[in-house]
């Protein structure tokens, strides 16, 4: 059963009765707007939790539980009965910051169960493949770390999403028949490098300025007599990033204009550049005035950590990356990212691998929780093309 259909099913025991978040927002003389803002979340993911068709993770449960002065369990019942509550002995001291969720790692020592604080984000060693020997030509010579069968079974996932990582992880954790690796680039760069044999899948976000639908569009016009399927990952807010405090008061894209704010920019091809060069023209600004515009970061945690470090004020990014690095995030927009997967290969193992993850509830809660993002169509089929 899909997520979809669990969430479905959910929705329908229920139906005819008022969800405890509205009545609770009513009899506070709060609209929807309102709570929303207060709460941290967009309206459309608030309209969709009062509709019982969007299961929001823990840290947005308790944002609402805490605005209308009311329990979790009293707003949403045995719907958080799924994640197992334990208690541990914490190794992180005594200071848990606000804001982002604070996650942890669980390991059980000598017994007891032990909690050690886990950064969101952090520098690693990256385990490969193999070593490069020689190159050239389009073709390498490559002194290969992995079996035959361990390469076979290698899912090359293009795209810009940073919890790819937990999908990753996920699969492993399950034992999946797949090993997911993913490889950081724009939409567009995704697009082509999946075109081209590079990639087993491509995850975008691209928006058809002129309908405003996302991907169908756009996928089709580039990969032309390539057959298809979209695949949904999530619905995800991209914003404005600017520093924690939101020193300068940044508000809106119209905010773009005004002098000596260094931009942290994407890369051509993303959707994050796409939305902000649509922002311009519709200002009438010249790129070349803004400070910072032909410097191009690769991810929308890149420009996150850019603005962190200060060497940026501002950027076009995904909540998510703003939430991991403490930062102020000022929503324009909800966006739609999907997967392109290639007619010819969906029945192959590694696709049905991750197909099948996809239409777990287990990964789509994890996501939801840890990214903020709306994961109830998770797994379902949104176009096919050619």
């Amino acid at each position: 059963m899909t997520y979809a259909m669990v969430l479905a099913d959910k929705t329908s025991t229920m139906a005819g009765n008022e969800h405890p978040i509205r009545a609770a927002r009513i009899a506070r003389k709060l609209s929807q707007l309102d709570l929303a803002r207060r709460a941290g979340i967009s309206r459309q993911a608030l309209g969709a939790i009062e509709a019982n068709s969007y299961q929001p993770g823990v840290p947005v449960a308790l944002a609402l539980a805490r605005e209308l002065g009311t329990t979790v369990e009293a707003l949403f019942g045995e719907a958080q009965d799924a994640i197992r509550r334990v208690h541990a002995r914490w190794e992180g001291g005594g200071e848990v910051h606000s804001g982002a969720p604070a996650r942890v790692v669980l390991g059980r020592v000598r017994g007891k169960l032990i909690a050690h604080p886990q950064p969101a984000v952090h520098l690693s060693l990256v385990p490969a493949a193999g070593i490069l020997e020689r190159s050239g030509r389009g073709g390498a010579e490559v002194a290969s770390f992995r079996s035959e069968e361990e390469v076979d079974s290698t899912l090359l996932l293009a795209g810009c999403d940073p919890s790819a990582a937990l999908m990753t992880e996920w699969l492993a954790r399950h034992r999946a028949p797949v090993t997911l690796v993913a490889l950081s680039c724009s939409s567009v760069k995704a697009l082509s490098t999946l075109l081209e044999g590079g990639a087993h899948v491509a995850g975008v976000h691209l928006r058809d300025p002129k309908s405003g639908e996302f991907n169908s569009s756009a996928v089709r016009r580039i990969s032309k007599t390539h057959p298809a399927i979209l695949v949904n990952f999530a619905r995800w807010e991209l914003g404005i990033v600017a520093a924690a405090g939101n020193p300068f008061g940044i508000r809106a894209m119209e905010d773009l204009a005004r002098p000596h704010l260094r931009l942290a920019n994407r890369d051509r091809g993303s959707g994050a550049r796409g939305a902000l060069d649509e922002a311009i023209a519709a200002l009438g600004i010249r790129a070349g005035s803004i400070e910072g515009y032909p410097r191009e970061y690769a991810g929308h945690l890149e420009v996150a950590a850019a603005i962190a470090a200060g060497l940026a004020d501002f950027g076009i990014a995904i909540r998510v990356a703003a939430d991991v690095y403490g930062l102020h995030f000022v929503p324009i927009r909800e966006e739609r990212y999907d997967l392109v997967i290639p007619k010819r290969d969906r029945d192959s193992i590694p696709i049905r691998a991750m197909l099948d993850a996809l239409n777990s509830a287990g990964l789509a809660r994890e996501v939801a929780q840890f990214c903020a993002y709306d994961t109830s169509q998770m797994g379902a089929m949104m176009t096919h093309l050619n």
